[in-house]
């Protein structure tokens, strides 16, 4: 036999206080989804989102994902992948010496040395 109760009371209803209630289904365990993260970067004039993935360059992950970022010798010494940290900064490690040698603003990122956490 199916009980009704009133809302906001434990109380069975009476027939002049009886309401229907919708039901909810409630998974235990569901997991929550996860913010997809992204990097979105500048490179001579243009925007760029790239996709986390993390134990990469940043170079690698954008080629990886078809940008197709400007770059030369992947090493840290020419400074042509350089690229302006929109957001997502915090997706990245802190910089290389390379990238400290090539420059100091923040935003500005070495692309082939900037490895992602």
């Amino acid at each position: 036999m199916e009980q009704t109760f009133t809302v906001g009371s434990l109380k069975p209803a009476t027939q002049s206080s009886a309401r229907s209630v919708p039901s909810v289904q409630l998974k235990p365990n569901a997991p929550l989804a996860a913010p997809t993260a992204v990097l979105q970067i500048e490179q001579q004039g243009k925007t760029f989102t790239v996709q986390r993935t993390p134990g990469v360059s940043l170079l690698d992950a954008a080629l990886g994902q078809g940008v197709l970022l400007d770059h030369k010798c992947k090493k840290g010494t020419c400074g042509r992948c350089m690229v302006t940290v929109l957001a997502g900064a915090h997706l990245l490690a802190p910089k290389t010496r390379h990238e400290r040698e090539k420059t100091s603003a923040p935003s500005k990122r070495l692309a082939c040395q900037a490895q992602m956490k």
